[in-house]
Order: structure tokens, then sequence, then C-alpha cells
């Protein structure tokens, strides 16, 4: 019988190379199912090499895996919000989940992951932008300490009809130390 001991452990680590078609294969599900992406169409492994190759040379921007025995459960970006220099210390997040993993508390993980990375790496604020029907995308924001911030009304198009978009964010916490 397996015990919180003895079950195989979530491993989280930056995304390397030969991670791209595990991840492409992840991200292409969640353009079938229209709930964890705006894209429409799917992403090819060499596009997905090239993101990966540029989040190795951008340290501000990972993208974190969530590997079980070698295999990749999910997947975390933590990429820019906006190019002004005034807003660069926040980032947007985007998980993706294998359909196999869901309801496991791989998402969770992996956000708890980007959120500390993103404190390490002195951002101040993480936004997400979640289509309203994506209870579970909005269920993970919400336990990991994100909230609500407003709604977007006809804003994403998928399938040919405009889809309601939350707007959620999380304030990443400050180590405050006493004052002399």
């Amino acid at each position: 019988m397996s015990t919180a001991t003895t079950r195989p452990q979530l491993v989280i680590r930056p995304a390397r190379e030969d991670d791209a078609s595990s991840l492409c294969e992840i991200f292409n599900e969640a353009v079938q199912d229209r709930l964890d992406t705006f894209d429409s169409g799917p992403r090819t492994a060499d596009d997905q090499r090239s993101r990966i190759a540029a989040a190795e040379h951008d340290p501000l921007h990972p993208i974190l895996i969530a590997e079980l025995r070698n295999w990749i459960a999910g997947w975390a970006v933590l990429a820019p919000y906006d190019t002004r220099i005034e807003l660069n210390d926040i980032g947007e997040v985007c998980i993706y989940v294998r359909r196999a993993f869901r309801s496991y508390g791989v998402g969770r993980q992996l956000m708890r992951a980007v959120q500390e990375a993103a404190g390490k790496l002195g951002y101040r604020k993480l936004i997400g932008r979640v289509l309203v029907q994506n209870h579970d995308g909005l269920i993970l924001c919400r336990a990991t300490g994100w909230r609500d911030v407003g709604r977007h009304s006809a804003h994403a198009r998928l399938n040919g009809s405009l889809h309601d978009v939350m707007l959620v964010e999380y304030l990443i916490p400050t180590s405050s130390s006493p004052q002399p």
C-alpha cells in the first residue's frame, strides 16, 4: 500500500530542450479542450523547442516542468506581462497539466513553484487571464492565493464565439524587515 512517504514525489525543474515534445503534447491537449489557452491552433515541437531555448537564455522568464518518474505531468511558464520597463516586475503565468494528471495536485505544485520562483526573481505581482468556463483553472488560482480582479466580457474568440475572461492576480509577499 502506498503512503505519503512512499508515494513517488513530483519533481519541479526547469525545462530542457528534450522536453519539447512532451510540452507540445500537453499544450495541444489544452488547445483541444478549449479551456486552458486562448490559442486555437496546435503547437509544433520545433516551436516549443524555440520557446524553451528562449527561456534558457532569459532567466527572468522560466519554463518549469512537473515530472513524475521521468513522465512530464505538466508545465508552467512565467512570461512577461508588458514590455514597458515600469511593469517589468509583473509576470503572467500560464499552467498546463496533462489530462491524465489533472485533479492530482500537479497544478497546485506548479503554481506554488512559479510563485516561489517569481519571488526570488524580484517580481512584485503575477497576473493571469482565465476563461470563465475554466472552473478548474479558477479553483486552482483561488486555492493558491490568487484573487479575482475583474472580468472582460466577450473577450476571447474561440470556435467562432466570444468568451468572458476572468482577470486574476497574485501579490508576491514581501519580506518586511523591522525598520530601525
